[in-house]
């Protein structure tokens, strides 16, 4: 069913014109992703198609009778309660409903909304969306400050609502899963309107076609093609496919992936960590209690993070991430326990709320106070204005004074001011918050050259999955172990299945009674999923180490080929360099096959 045109759309900006001439349908089979660099104008789009706003130029032309749920990033909620801010988006809605859709995104419906958090206010707009009666919903940035739990419920709600849908999230994991379409805008230089391009299909075949674009347009692969490639390789991979590709297709991806290694420029920055390399010791936590007035947020907490490890934090929301974040980056002290952080740590921490640097100073010059270069692990370094180009930060962005920047690109300047630093620990407080994408796979792309130790408390669920080897979750004062969240997940089911049985214990049916015994036996072997999780976490970490020898071997293998063609009139080193090619062919065949055999089930 159609629902709305639009017809040569233009947006402007304080007399910038961020998009223009912008025609499209949608209809009620369309989940729609919209992407883009901050400044491009995603929210701005959305804004003109929930109503909110009208275009500089040209028109949208809705159905008759058509109702749009709007979620903007800042709410106007009604003084009241959250159960009566949630009524409000439909007088006819029952009380029962709207207290139903706080549970899930965590929020007390006797909340008064004048004394709650932005994120709860966020939250509380969210569920008031979600009750209204909608043909069409936009959605800017719906998972920000959800939990994993949240996001997961969110994603499985708006897979099951009829009607359209239009949202623009950094959730990477919710674009793969539910668009069909995408929006792209990409300015295609500085200073210049974003060109709106459509395309049909999921977020990793976007990038495929990003990556395509660009090499017919310059006939070469610039560094973000690889950026591109990588990215969608990794989401085709963790997510299920919607069904199987082309072979032609994945012979066309491969070919931009060996262009773009052929590319010096492309490679990943393998970021160093200063003069200082880490030892044996990095920080063990011994009986560490944190308490907030009644409130118990770390209780005893024992915990030992060693050198080179990737840890993830997870859990829901207010239950201690952040805290035991500070704890170990020394900016809160425990109430009783000890922490100590070995001799050679140079610990470093991005916080969730950017600091605002001093005015007057231009962003390139915040950088280069705190170091003029930044270390790469092969002993080169690159200099200050290099690195935040890679972060989005071209030359003119660089002269502009800070007070000027937007909120995202005041994040993307605290990423640089940790990351010159060459920390060899680094903590990360929700990274993706206020983040384009594009800035967060050059941040994922320089993580994962990162030789340190990486300790990131996130929400979203492909940055945990891509970044981190080891899950902690903190909940209710205590901390458990797992594999990834998957598995935290999993181990909430479990936790919530049981005490569900325990509730109808009274009069239990037969299948309650196979849960609680599932979950008995689930206790009973706990040992032996533990074991499973310490031997997957082991492979994950051979797997990281192969895949870096075999892009070693991969190198050598390219320099022998061109040695070769040097050596072609001298029989004795051509010969040499040939045994020296099947010797390494042999080594890189069983590194490959090691690697597939360790990453398979994954």
């Amino acid at each position: 069913m159609h629902l709305l045109s639009a017809t040569r759309v233009t947006a402007s900006v304080e007399g910038r014109t961020l998009f223009a001439d912008a025609s499209f349908g949608l209809s009620s089979e369309d989940a729609v992703g919209v992407v883009g660099p901050n400044g491009s104008g995603k929210t701005t789009l959305l804004r003109i198609l929930a109503g909110d706003r009208e275009p500089d130029g040209g028109s949208v032309v809705y159905r008759s009778g058509l109702r749009v749920g709007w979620l903007p990033q800042d709410p106007d909620l009604p003084v009241g309660t959250a159960r009566d801010a949630t009524l409000a988006g439909d007088p006819l809605g029952q009380p029962h409903e709207a207290d139903a859709l706080l549970a899930e995104l965590g929020v007390d419906p006797e909340l008064p909304v004048d004394r709650s958090s932005g994120g709860q206010r966020r939250r509380v707009a969210l569920a008031r969306t979600l009750l209204a009666p909608s043909d069409l919903l936009v959605l800017d940035e719906p998972t920000n400050h959800l939990d994993v739990d949240a996001i997961d419920w969110l994603e499985g709600e708006l897979g099951r609502r009829s009607g359209g849908l239009v949202l623009v999230t950094h959730d990477r994991y919710v674009l793969e899963r539910l668009t069909t379409r995408m929006l792209d805008l990409q300015p295609p230089a500085p200073d210049q309107p974003a060109e709106v391009i459509w395309h049909e299909g999921s977020y990793a075949s976007l990038l495929e076609a990003r990556a395509e674009r660009a090499m017919r347009r310059e006939k070469a692969v610039a560094r973000a093609q690889n950026l591109l490639v990588k990215e969608a390789a990794w989401l085709r991979r963790r997510p299920k496919a919607r069904g199987t590709k082309p072979k032609a297709r994945v012979d066309q991806v491969a070919e931009l992936a060996q262009a773009a290694a052929d590319d010096p420029e492309s490679r990943p920055l393998e970021l160093g960590t200063g003069r200082t390399r880490l030892g044996d010791e990095v920080v063990e936590l011994e009986g560490v209690t944190v308490t907030r007035g009644e409130h118990t947020v770390l209780a005893g907490l024992d915990l030992g993070i060693g050198p080179g490890e990737r840890v993830g934090i997870v859990g829901p929301n207010g239950g201690g991430k952040t805290t035991l974040l500070h704890v170990l980056a020394g900016r809160l002290a425990p109430d009783t326990g000890t922490v100590s952080l070995g001799r050679t740590v140079q610990l470093a921490l991005y916080e969730q709320e950017a600091r605002v640097p001093p005015r007057g100073v231009t962003a390139l010059e915040t950088v280069t106070d705190i170091a003029p270069y930044v270390p790469l692990a092969s002993g080169e370094t690159l200099s200050a204005s290099k690195l935040a180009e890679r972060f989005g930060f071209e030359p003119r962005l660089q002269r502009t004074p800070v007070e000027l920047l937007s909120g995202g690109e005041r994040r993307r300047l605290a990423l640089l001011h940790v990351l010159i630093a060459a920390p060899n620990v680094l903590l990360l407080d929700e990274p993706t918050n206020d983040l384009d994408l594009d800035t967060l796979v050059a941040l994922e792309d320089h993580l994962d050259g990162f030789s340190g130790t990486l300790i990131v408390a996130s929400h979203d669920r492909y940055v945990l999955d891509r970044l981190t080897d080891r899950t902690l979750a903190v909940e209710d004062g205590q901390v458990t172990e797992h594999l990834d969240w998957a598995s935290y997940r999993q181990a909430r089911q479990a936790r919530q299945a049981g005490a569900d049985g325990r509730r109808r214990s009274a009069g239990m049916t037969p299948a309650a009674s196979q849960t609680t015994t599932a979950t008995a036996n689930g206790s009973a072997g706990a040992d032996r999923s533990a074991e499973r999780n310490r031997q997957r976490q082991a492979d994950r970490r051979r797997a990281r180490a192969i895949e870096q020898r075999v892009d070693r071997l991969s190198a050598r293998r390219d320099e022998i080929h061109t040695e070769m063609a040097d050596a072609a009139t001298d029989p004795d080193q051509l010969l040499a360099l040939q045994r020296e090619l099947a010797e390494l062919e042999g080594e890189l065949a069983e590194a490959e096959h090691t690697w597939l055999e360790l990453t398979v089930d994954e």
